[in-house]
Parts: structure tokens; sequence; C-alpha cells
């Protein structure tokens, strides 16, 4: 049986939808990869849909990101963008 290879960004979904939370630099620890990847797999996951959100981190510059439920303005925000784009 051939192994095959979890991407980055399942790694990070994963992680999310376990429930953890987690900065950009943590993650790049625990998945092995480049700090500045986190943040190009996260704006990935958002754009298949997932809502991922981005709380700062009281008295750092850092932020942590965790997995949600879609707020109804951010659902609102959505389909008037798809209206606009249309």
């Amino acid at each position: 049986m051939a192994k095959t290879k979890t991407t980055q960004a399942t790694k990070i979904l994963n992680a999310l939808q376990a429930g953890e939370t987690f900065t950009a630099k943590q993650a790049a620890k625990k998945f092995k990869m480049p700090v500045e990847n986190v943040a190009k797999r996260v704006f990935d996951l958002r754009n298949e849909g997932y809502c991922v959100y981005a709380n700062k981190t009281a008295g750092t510059n850092a932020v942590t990101y965790r997995l949600g439920k879609p707020s109804k303005a951010i659902i609102a925000a959505g389909f008037q963008a798809m209206r606009g784009a249309a």
C-alpha cells in the first residue's frame, strides 16, 4: 500500500476541526513548515469555504487561528459580494 502525503492545508484543517487553536509560529513548528506558509494555507482554507478566524493575541502582534461558524454578517457580506460580481 502506498503512503499518501498529507498536505499542509489538510494538517492545519484537521487540527482546527479537532478544536485546536494556534499562532502561525506554533503551527509552523508543529507541522514543520515555514511560518509564512501557515498564513498561505489559512488563506487557501478560507477560499475553500472554511470560516477560519484570526484573533489578536493580547500583548503581542501575533494572531491565534481557530475554526468557527460564520456569523450572519459574514454570510450576508458573501451574498452581497456575489451579487456585485454578477
